[in-house]
């Protein structure tokens, strides 16, 4: 495998696990208020709820925060951020998996 291949993949290896400012600010949001709507959310962070909804699907699927269905004369979902050791965990976790994953392309 050439050089700057192995190169490219690390550098998107990396920017899958970038954080926007939008990110930090979400889930610091959640840290402190424990559990909030996407319209709780979007209106705190003077954001709109499309923005927010899609910042929320891609945490979610990173394993940042998660969502859990309500019903309270609506159903719905509220989202809570998950702990910042668990954070870390799924995080090495996946870095992990992608870092095996470039090993055992190279061999």
């Amino acid at each position: 495998m050439k050089r700057r291949y192995v190169l490219q993949e690390v550098v998107e290896i990396l920017e899958k696990f970038r954080f926007t400012p939008s990110d930090l600010k979400i889930y610091s949001l959640l840290l402190s208020k424990k559990e909030m709507s996407v319209s709780e959310i979007a209106r705190e962070l003077n954001l709109s709820k499309r923005f927010v909804r899609d910042r929320l699907k891609e945490l979610c699927k990173r394993g940042i925060i998660r969502r859990k269905l309500v019903e309270k004369g609506w159903i719905g979902y509220i989202y809570l951020a998950e702990s910042p050791k668990t954070v870390l965990s799924n995080i090495k976790k996946q870095l992990i998996n992608e870092i095996e994953q470039l090993e055992s392309s190279i061999e």
